[in-house]
């Protein structure tokens, strides 16, 4: 998809107030186009193969198996020369959110996000890459950051990364940008950028969503006591 392109959305959300207020507010951008919505999950699949949407926007409150099950179809079918990408609004990222991330082309993201925040993830998210921010971590957002935790096997893994790859490994779980690392860490951003992708190829992940939920399932990640 280039950048002057029209990003065709099938709206996927249980709530009909919410989904109205959705229409509303993207259809005021030129460059995004709402070809369909509909309350069922089980209706979003077929209008997904006469519409062949760029993007399926889905909104709930709690996260069902059929949404979970839906983006697993969907992608599975989607054709790579136009691959379908799968955008869930939650209100927290729980067990089945992170099930959910593990699905190629498939984002989780805050439903308390602004609109233009939401309109520039979906721009970001049909030119193929996956937006991440901190509240993208959900309940991870609580909790402090530890490597002594982790599973022998993932503890062999962590341990083949520096002392330097290792503090930014934590500031990614934390959801931090490579702009943000680098000022952290009081390096330039090329600098980050080199670690990131040593990071991942070390622990031989995808990209920095794989990292957060390698780092939760790893045992990682250390809630915090108050």
């Amino acid at each position: 998809m280039t950048e002057r392109e029209i990003i065709e959305i099938l709206l996927v959300c249980e709530d009909q107030l919410e989904c109205a207020g959705l229409v509303a507010l993207l259809s005021k951008d030129r460059g995004i186009s709402i070809v369909g919505d509909t309350s069922s999950v089980a209706v979003a699949q077929r209008l997904t193969s006469s519409l062949k949407p760029d993007v399926i926007l889905c909104s709930e409150r709690v996260l069902s198996h059929q949404t979970i099950e839906l983006a697993e179809k969907i992608t599975e079918r989607s054709e790579e020369a136009k691959p379908v990408h799968f955008i869930v609004l939650l209100s927290s990222l729980d067990d089945q959110g992170i099930e959910l991330l593990r699905i190629d082309r498939c984002i989780v993201l805050d439903r308390r996000m602004s609109s233009a925040e939401l309109i520039a993830a979906i721009r970001v998210t049909a030119a193929g890459y996956l937006p991440v921010r901190s509240d993208l971590a959900g309940n991870l957002a609580r909790a402090s950051v530890s490597l002594k935790g982790a599973s022998a096997a993932a503890g062999e893994r962590v341990r083949n990364l520096t002392n330097r790859e290792r503090r930014v490994f934590e500031l990614m779980i934390q959801g931090l940008s490579n702009p943000e690392i680098a000022a952290d860490l009081k390096v330039a951003e090329s600098t980050v950028k080199s670690h990131v992708q040593g990071i991942l190829n070390k622990l031989d992940l995808r990209d920095r969503i794989q990292a957060v939920i390698y780092a939760y399932e790893a045992g990682l990640v250390g809630v915090r006591s108050n």
